[in-house]
């Protein structure tokens, strides 16, 4: 009965990754794209900071959608994970992992935070908006997140199990285990998650109170579609952010368990939770109304 319950299981997951994941692979690859292309050819999104963040930010999650959402649609979808025979990639992939999506929250949370800055009404917050301080920024941030990937190169390794005499790419050092549970998924991706969330509803409420400043009309109406922006973006990735950190931190809790019906729901929670990560990735800036689009 639990080996027939566990297979039930592994056939579910199996069934989400090919007719969910794998959509959702290619509408993040297009909506990238089409972002990175919006973004980059208006001269106007070219001289903003904030669209600034949301492009750097595009450009992450088609860096994550290629280097960690492929490999995972491969193993557990079609049963090759890329990761077995070789080492290097086993590391690698990890590693670029952890850079692309803490890049992409971060882009994601300073983009917010600009815009709130940008639809204030007090002049000595709007002078924090400006191109080449988000340059700046991105720059610091990425150095930080690349820092913090040393280490997955480093404890990721192949682990072969004595009881099934399979190979796996799993953390070797406890400690670091324990960081990525506690440190870096209940703290650092809730912390920017809440950020987000707090600094997009003030944004959206200046944005509200445009109408009755003396802002110049493209001004307005462009700080009021990036509002939007940001604030769409912040709603799924948070639903998308927050599943995931939890089942990391339960399936940590619980590693010990020996009770492989319990595993096997921890672990399909687990993949579910990923599904709705990757969302965030397909969750990449379409204007919420194209036909307004300020040239």
């Amino acid at each position: 009965m639990a080996s027939s319950f566990i297979s039930s299981l592994n056939f579910a997951r199996k069934e989400i990754v090919i007719y969910f994941d794998i959509p959702m692979f290619i509408m993040s690859i297009i909506g990238g794209c089409l972002s990175l292309i919006i973004f980059l050819s208006l001269k106007t999104f070219r001289q903003s900071s904030c669209a600034f963040y949301l492009t750097i930010k595009s450009a992450y999650n088609v860096g994550l959608t290629i280097g960690s959402m492929l490999p995972y649609i491969m193993r557990w979808g079609f049963g090759t994970d890329w990761g077995l025979p070789s080492l290097f990639f086993c590391k690698i992939r990890n590693s670029l992992a952890t850079v692309f999506s803490s890049g992409s929250m971060t882009c994601l949370c300073l983009a917010v935070i600009d815009q709130y800055f940008a639809t204030s009404s007090h002049v000595h917050l709007q002078k924090w908006c400006n191109i080449k301080l988000a340059h700046r920024l991105t720059a610091i941030f990425t150095i930080i997140w690349i820092l913090q990937g040393i280490p997955y190169v480093v404890f990721y390794n192949h682990i072969i199990s004595s009881s099934t005499n399979t190979t796996a790419c799993e953390i070797t050092n406890e400690n670091f285990s324990e960081y990525l549970a506690y440190g870096y998924y209940f703290t650092i991706s809730n912390v920017l998650t809440f950020i987000s969330i707090i600094f997009g509803f003030m944004a959206y409420y200046n944005a509200r109170h445009l109408n009755h400043r003396a802002v110049p009309l493209i001004r307005r109406e462009l700080d009021k579609q990036l509002t939007v922006m940001v604030l769409v973006q912040v709603l799924i990735n948070s639903c998308a952010v927050l599943p995931f950190g939890i089942t990391f931190m339960v399936r940590k809790i619980t590693a010990t368990l020996s009770n492989p019906v319990f595993l096997a729901k921890i672990n399909f929670a687990s993949s579910t939770a990923n599904s709705l990560y990757y969302l965030s990735c397909a969750n990449n800036t379409v204007l919420p109304e194209s036909n307004q689009i300020i040239p």
